[in-house]
């Protein structure tokens, strides 16, 4: 089908994995997209607005020259990121599905109701309360108190740490799971957060007074955002389950019993993951459908009812 597009208007662009399967089981994974996207819309020259990045899903809103612009950028970060991802976990094959979804946005109203649906996907999925406390869709960070360097955290290995990712960012350069992993290793908790916060506001790529400039201040549209969770009527989103808590429930409990990266689970031989499933299914809520995406497996057991 022919996308509707204009070069004066707001694009919302929908991506889908395959079967659903999860692709964030890590911090370092949301940081990976994140810069692989921030990177390659200043190498497009999109124009982002907003972003909102689900376990198994992704929300921009974007302007661009063209659909030609628009659909390199998407294969672009797409493409970028598998590779790391596949490389990162031994597996083959795509992730998105190959065609992304996308609605054109032209007046105000409309581009509004995009944004509030966009930033309460996370609070849609009782992932927060409100929509900036969720980290990966970033509205907390378009707020000029969150605009705050690294300077703040003491210490060498956090100044060292820094200082190389400012390097990556001033040379157009991605951050990727080793590279993240051997900064992070063995920092704490509090530390590991401040990191992140600085690689988030480094790599800021939004159009901040832009998408501010339709509520008239920062504060208006967060309460715009928490009061109204918006609509998008002309993308057909899959919803397999209410929630995503389970997804944290299955990746706290798998801690527990020693499984210390999450992504090893993805190639688990096929009778290792069905017994996982059972695992999974009595000690968390989560549903068959849920466990299936968080294991990647396409069919499900051999039992008569699922749920």
């Amino acid at each position: 089908m022919k996308r509707k597009f204009s070069a004066n208007g707001v694009m919302h662009v929908y991506q889908r994995t395959v079967s659903g399967f999860n692709i964030f089981y890590s911090t370092e994974d949301f940081i990976v997209l994140y810069t692989i996207i921030s990177v390659q819309a200043r190498k497009h020259g999109i124009r982002l607005l907003a972003a909102c990045l689900m376990i198994d899903h992704i929300h921009l809103l974007v302007s661009a020259e063209s659909v030609m612009h628009l659909s390199r950028f998407v294969s672009a970060y797409t493409s970028q990121f598998v590779r790391g991802f596949n490389a990162r976990t031994g597996r083959k094959g795509p992730l998105f599905e190959k065609a992304y979804g996308s609605a054109m946005k032209l007046d105000n109203k409309k581009i509004r109701s995009a944004i509030a649906y966009l930033f309460n996907n996370p609070v849609e999925k009782q992932l927060c309360r409100n929509a900036e406390d969720y980290k990966w869709n970033f509205l907390a960070y378009y707020s000029p108190d969150k605009k705050m360097g690294a300077e703040c955290e003491k210490g060498r290995r956090f100044k060292r740490a820094a200082d190389t990712i400012g390097q990556a960012f001033r040379a157009g350069r991605h951050l990727n799971h080793r590279f993240l992993e051997n900064i992070m290793k063995g920092m704490p908790a509090d530390s590991r957060n401040r990191l992140t916060d600085h690689i988030i506001n480094l790599y800021f790529p939004f159009e901040s007074q832009e998408l501010i400039s339709y509520y008239g201040s920062y504060d208006k549209m967060v309460t715009a955002v928490n009061s109204n969770t918006g609509s998008e009527y002309e993308i057909a989103e899959k919803h397999y389950c209410k929630s995503d808590v389970p997804y944290r429930e299955m990746m706290t409990h798998l801690k527990r019993k020693g499984q210390e990266d999450m992504h090893d689970v993805i190639t688990l031989p096929e009778d290792m993951k069905r017994r996982y499933m059972n695992l999974l299914k009595t000690a968390t809520s989560a549903s068959y459908t849920q466990i299936m995406k968080f294991l990647h497996l396409a069919s499900p057991p051999s039992t008569k009812r699922l749920k």
